[in-house]
Formats: C-alpha cells, sequence, structure tokens
C-alpha cells in the first residue's frame, strides 16, 4: 500500500508539473511583449502592435534588457553607418581580417562584439574573418569558433603566416574585408602592412606606416627624440650631428630616417 501510495503521489506531482508549464506558456504566448515576436508570426495579439525593425528607435532604448530583445537587424549595417556619420566619420569598417591567433584574436573578436552590442545594439553589426593554421584548427581554439568565417593559411613558424605581409594581404584583398587588426606580435609592428594595405584601400587598425617604422626602431626612436631635444643616455648616435652632438634629423618624403642619418648610429663592427 505504500508503495501504491508513493506512485500515486509522484503522477500527481508530475501531472501539476505538466499543467502549470502549460499554463506558463499560454501566458507567454498570449501575452507576449512584441519585442520578443519574430515579424511574420501567426500570433495576432503581438502583431497587432508588432512595429517593424525599421520603426524601432534605438537610441531611445539604452537598457540592456531592450536591446536584447530587439531583433539584430534592428541595428545591422545602417546603424553602423549612421553612427560613422555621427561622429564625422568617412569610412564604414563592416568587416574585419583578424591578422592573428590565441588569445590576441579572441579578445579581440570579443571586445569589438561587445561594442557593437553597446553602442549599435547588435554584436554581429561587423563580421569577423579569421586565420588559421592547421595547427589552430586541430587545437579548436576559441578564437576561430568566435569568428564568422576562416582561411586556412600555412602552418609552422609565424613567417608563413601570421607575420607574412604577403599572405595577409592576399587574403585581405580576396575576403573583401575593409579593415584589418594585427593584433601584437607577429606582423603588427611591420610597416611593410600598413603600406601594403593602403595600396589597395584597406584599413590597417593601428599606426601608419611611417610612425611605425621611425618609432618601431630603436635607433630611428632614438634620432627622434634627440631631434626634439629630449634627452637621451650616451649610444652610438651620440655624436655625429651639429657640432658633434647627438643626431639629428628631418623626416624624408616617407616620413621615415634618412638612410644617411640611420647608418651613422648604426654600428657594423666592435
Amino acid at each position: 500500500d505504500t508503495m501504491a501510495s508513493n506512485t500515486k503521489s509522484r503522477y500527481a506531482l508530475a501531472a501539476s508539473c505538466i499543467a502549470a508549464a502549460i499554463a506558463v506558456a499560454s501566458a507567454f504566448t498570449s501575452n507576449a511583449n512584441t519585442a520578443f515576436v519574430q515579424p511574420g508570426t501567426s500570433n495576432t495579439i503581438a502583431n497587432s502592435n508588432l512595429k517593424t525593425p525599421q520603426a524601432f528607435n534605438v537610441a531611445a532604448h539604452k537598457s540592456p534588457l531592450f536591446m536584447s530583445a530587439v531583433e539584430e537587424t534592428v541595428a545591422g549595417t545602417d546603424a553602423l553607418e549612421d553612427y560613422v556619420n555621427s561622429h564625422g566619420g568617412d569610412r564604414v569598417i563592416r568587416k574585419i581580417l583578424i591578422a592573428n591567433n590565441g588569445m590576441a584574436a579572441t579578445k579581440s573578436i570579443l571586445s569589438m562584439r561587445q561594442w557593437a552590442y553597446m553602442e549599435l545594439g547588435d554584436e554581429r553589426a561587423i563580421q569577423f574573418v579569421a586565420m588559421a593554421t592547421p595547427e589552430d584548427i586541430k587545437a579548436n581554439a576559441e578564437y576561430i569558433r568566435l569568428a564568422d568565417s576562416f582561411v586556412e593559411v600555412p602552418g609552422g613558424k609565424n613567417l608563413n603566416n601570421y607575420a607574412n605581409v604577403e599572405v595577409i594581404s592576399k587574403i585581405a584583398n580576396e575576403q573583401k574585408v575593409d579593415a584589418v587588426w594585427p593584433g601584437w606580435g607577429h606582423a603588427s609592428e611591420n610597416p611593410k602592412l600598413p603600406a601594403t594595405l593602403n595600396l589597395t584601400g584597406i584599413k590597417f587598425i593601428g599606426p601608419p606606416g611611417p610612425v611605425m617604422s621611425v618609432l618601431g626602431d630603436k635607433i630611428a626612436a632614438n634620432i627622434l627624440a634627440q631631434t626634439a631635444k629630449v634627452p637621451s643616455i650616451p649610444w652610438s648616435g651620440s655624436y655625429g650631428g651639429p657640432d658633434d652632438g647627438p643626431l639629428q634629423a628631418e623626416l624624408n618624403a616617407e616620413g621615415t630616417i634618412p638612410d644617411d642619418i640611420f647608418e651613422k648610429a648604426t654600428c657594423r663592427t666592435v
């Protein structure tokens, strides 16, 4: 009798749970907020008040709760273009090549997605193309899964892939991206990358080539500092300048230190 009583109790409890679930589901079906209803659904109550995506005033609704409910197309590419125009920009970046891997690539995608969500209400407003070596793919690297798509590149040392300017530029053009994010390390400090991308109208997310060339090289950076009258510790470029003082230089047309001045500060023998 005890066993039969327990069985009946379990059935009664299960029946109660099912009834409660049906009641909750029914309530949400008939009374759901229109922001949670996809356009074209058969819910007549919701559709009677449903606004098209263009009708939503995203700027007037900044709460995370509301933004999480709005259809992704509310923001979309139009909101991205509006954002750029409203901030005085002249280039809309919709698709980015991540020319890096590992933690750098992961953090970049997550950060930019968070920015897009907070500013535009759509974390997918920008598309990301990743580069992935066979080793990265085999490891099921997180950044590959986070990206919208990826292109497989040769494995081995980074000169074959993430530090290879030719490979990065080729992929950027083939994938028709608007910009390249180099991360850190690899090709991020190679002034040839922004210069090469600039020739095809692709934005390098980082400093321009001449600045990178001057400040990314210790000899050039020291000559530039001495030209700006910044005190420097003694080194091979501390002599040979005006009155045999520190080397100084005016940047050439390319925005870099002239070769003859650079060579004076370079040690070839010890």
